[in-house]
């Protein structure tokens, strides 16, 4: 693998080594190939969905004066049509998180399969590890943005409300073909999430534990263990940092890190933040909390209220007084 590894020590996992990932210039080898393309092909929509996340600006103005000119049916029509557009844009959101989630599944089918063990597939599929971390990243820069953009979810509740006036007065809207009743509703419960596309991923990677019953959960949970010790060593060494080309991943680093521990608290029994757990909690935490609060601010909510054991009994206090 020539120049794509580095081992560290990474005393906290019992293999005693870690590999690097080389987040930023892994190629797939012959082998990584198959499964590399079906996700590569997944991963080139999502700069185009995260552009348009960005841009999105909502219809608050039209749906504003519509709510408060009921009479006016040209201001009815006016936020039905500024409407429309932005919710089939919604739709197009959806949909992809689907394809995220069978793109995940695919990247832990391949790095848990035996007869390797999770340290070996990290060293081996350096370019599978990469797009593992670039969902990851998609996923935590796309929730960030739904987070802080409210007009989603209020231009959702108006299309659905404009819909069901119209079926009580037996009016058939165009855009029902669109967003039939099923989707919506689908789609309502999508965007009700604080965290869409991590609720999606977790709930996948759970689902993925569940269904492989001849895989021992540990292949999974280490996989993603690992995962997190490799950013937290790279974010926490000056010689490592230093060898970032791209002002960037240094943001990336920290976003898949806090993505892995998201979804090991999900899958493991016990959790991430149990003092049996593989992942130095204390040290991630101390890492994000080195870092400017507006880059990081996001990926510590997202640590307080996506986990689902951080407020259990075994969690310390020193780590919940660590993210209040």
């Amino acid at each position: 693998m020539g120049n794509l590894l580095k081992v560290l020590s990474c005393a906290e996992l019992e293999h005693g080594q870690i590999v690097f990932l080389d987040f930023e210039h892994a190629q797939p080898t012959e082998a990584e190939t198959a499964v590399w393309n079906q996700v590569s092909a997944v991963l080139e929509e999502a700069h185009g969905i995260l552009a348009e996340l960005q841009s999105y600006n909502g219809a608050g103005q039209e749906i504003r004066e519509a709510i408060q000119n009921p009479s006016d049916l040209q201001l009815q029509e006016k936020a039905w049509n500024a409407v429309c557009p932005l919710v089939a844009k919604l739709k197009r959101f959806y949909e992809f998180s689907l394809r995220l989630e069978n793109a995940l599944r695919s990247l832990l089918e391949a790095l848990t399969s035996p007869p390797y063990a999770p340290m070996q597939h990290l060293e081996r599929e350096q370019a599978l590890a990469k797009q593992f971390a670039e969902i990851l990243h998609f996923t935590l820069s796309f929730d960030e943005l739904k987070m802080t953009n409210p007009a989603i979810q209020n231009d959702f509740s108006y299309y659905r409300r404009t819909i069901s006036r119209n079926r009580l007065n037996n009016q058939q809207l165009d855009a029902e073909n669109e967003v039939n009743n099923e989707m919506a509703n689908r789609m309502s419960l999508f965007y009700a999430e604080a965290t869409p596309m991590l609720k999606t991923l977790s709930n996948a990677t759970t689902k993925f534990v569940s269904e492989n019953k001849t895989l021992p959960i540990e292949d999974t949970t280490d996989c993603l263990s690992t995962m997190a010790c490799v950013c937290r060593v790279m974010l926490e060494t000056p010689e490592y940092r230093c060898r970032f080309t791209n002002t960037d991943t240094m943001l990336f680093c920290m976003r898949v890190m806090v993505g892995v521990i998201i979804l090991y608290d999900h899958v493991h029994p016990v959790g991430a933040f149990a003092k049996t757990s593989k992942i130095d909690m204390k040290g991630c935490i101390k890492v994000l909390k080195e870092q400017p609060s507006n880059s990081v601010e996001g990926l510590l909510n997202a640590l307080r209220y996506t986990t689902r054991h951080l407020n259990d009994d075994s969690t310390s206090k020193q780590i919940r007084a660590m993210l209040q």
